[in-house]
């Protein structure tokens, strides 16, 4: 299986949320796009986050449980916006939508 890069800051995300779910996702359909102000440059993501097998509910429950109040370590990026877009639950796992702005900290 080829691994492929996540694109800026993204991996760091990804490696939060795995330790809030307790469990590792895939990684599945990833859009990036530049986002910058006057001031901060950084990426907006959409992404989507599956889980497959029995732990997947509790796994999205721990991991959705106040996600916008969260705090995540993503080293020298900085998470400025997370959200929930959609989410499914069935018995054969789950899959969550979620898009993220992330400013460069350098």
């Amino acid at each position: 299986m080829r691994r492929t890069a996540l694109p800026f800051g993204l991996a760091a995300l990804v490696r939060a949320l795995t330790l809030r779910a307790g469990r590792k996702p895939a990684v599945e359909d990833i859009r990036s796009r530049p986002w910058a102000s006057i001031t901060f440059t950084g990426m907006r993501h959409r992404f989507v986050l599956r889980f497959d097998g029995d732990g997947a509910a509790p796994a999205v429950a721990r991991l959705s449980d106040r996600l916008d109040y969260a705090e995540f370590d993503l080293g020298r990026h900085i998470l400025v916006d997370i959200a929930m877009v959609d989410r499914a639950v069935d018995t054969a796992g789950a899959r969550l939508t979620l898009e993220a702005l992330i400013l460069a900290g350098d």
